[in-house]
C-alpha cells in the first residue's frame, strides 16, 4: 500500500470527520493514511516526512484557525523559516 500523512485540525469535529472519511476511502483505493490531529506533533515530523501530505483544516470565527491548529499556524508563520522549509513535501 502507498502511504501518505493525513493531518486534520478542527474546532467542532467536521474536519476530523472529513479526514476520517478520506482515511477510509484511501484503503479502498490502495493507500494507507497515517491520520493525526495537527496538534499531535510528537506523532509526525514534517521536517523529515517523505510521503505525500494531505491537510484538512476547518476555520472558526472569521476564518481563524481552530484551536487545535493555533500552534502549528504560529510556527509556519515564523518569519525566520526558510522559504523552502516545506519544499520536500509532496501534495
Amino acid at each position: 500500500m502507498r502511504r501518505f500523512l493525513l493531518l486534520y485540525a478542527t474546532q467542532q469535529g467536521q474536519a476530523k470527520a472529513i479526514a476520517e472519511e478520506i482515511c477510509e476511502q484511501a484503503v479502498v483505493h490502495g493507500f494507507s493514511a497515517d491520520l493525526h490531529c495537527i496538534s499531535e506533533s510528537s506523532k509526525y515530523d514534517l521536517k523529515t516526512e517523505t510521503a505525500p501530505l494531505v491537510v484538512v483544516v476547518s476555520t472558526t470565527g472569521t476564518g481563524d484557525p481552530p484551536d487545535t491548529a493555533r500552534k502549528f499556524v504560529k510556527e509556519i508563520q515564523n518569519q525566520t523559516l526558510p522559504v523552502d522549509f516545506f519544499a520536500h513535501l509532496r501534495r
